[in-house]
């Protein structure tokens, strides 16, 4: 990795080879097929499973979140997803129900 490029996800979980994929997937209680598709897009994390691999890999939730974050604003499918989900809800409206009775 370039000194000036931004760190990538599984860059960040691989640094210093200190853990296997093994280890990542007994902390997150999830198999290697999981494992693999949250690490092409980090946004498949719960919270608290990245909670639970800054403990792992001694960094501040804040970094890792920073990390995740700028990985999913360059993943351009991810990016269409969201538009795609928002423009889903965007049209509806809350509708009151007419009193019960009287």
């Amino acid at each position: 990795m370039k000194p000036d490029s931004p760190p990538t996800f599984s860059h960040l979980l691989r640094e210093g080879d200190r853990f296997t994929d093994r280890d990542i997937m007994k902390v997150l209680n999830i198999g290697h097929p999981a494992l693999k598709r949250r690490e092409l897009d980090p946004s498949l994390f719960t919270v608290g499973e990245l909670l639970r691999l800054a403990t792992l890999i001694g960094r501040p939730i804040a970094e890792v979140m920073k990390v995740v974050l700028a990985e999913v604003a360059r993943n351009d499918e991810a990016t269409q997803q969201r538009a795609a989900a928002v423009e889903q809800v965007a049209g509806r409206k809350y509708h009151r129900r007419p009193p019960s009775g009287a």
